[in-house]
């Protein structure tokens, strides 16, 4: 009858530490996948924002540049204001646009976050799991 080496893979312990040493190999994969992907959502969001951005000034000055033209001039022959009166309203109705544009594009780009904040604590997690099976394989 041939004697088992101690260190055979049907071993209990070998066999328990490659299993966990398997466990976190896909662990990490995981880990690594959901990485990438968290990152990928926040430049998205991040891109969204500054797209926002860009738009907002854009049609801001461009349309400001226009409206006001067009509304100082309408102002100025219907209602008989001064050309400066007319030109003065026109601006505020531009600003009060432009500024809802960029309150709304700050809102979005607030919700960006730099760390990927649930990758970090599934690491966490599974730190934490991985030392209870430890501590409890020492037991």
């Amino acid at each position: 009858m041939a004697v088992e080496s101690p260190f055979t893979p049907k071993s209990g312990l070998v066999h328990i530490v490659t299993g966990i040493l398997q466990d976190l190999r896909t662990l990490m994969r995981q880990e690594a996948q959901l990485l990438r992907d968290e990152v990928k959502l926040e430049v998205s969001k991040a891109g969204r924002a500054a797209s926002g951005f860009g738009i907002g000034a854009g049609l801001l000055a461009i349309g400001g540049l226009f409206l006001l033209l067009m509304l100082v001039h309408g102002l100025h022959e219907w209602t008989g204001l001064p050309l400066w009166a007319s030109y003065g309203l026109a601006g505020l109705i531009l600003a009060g646009i432009g500024g809802v544009l960029l309150v709304r594009a700050r809102s979005l780009a607030g919700s960006v976050h730099a760390m990927p904040r649930r990758t970090l604590y599934a690491i966490k997690e599974d730190a934490q799991w991985i030392k209870e099976q430890v501590m409890s394989k020492k037991t």
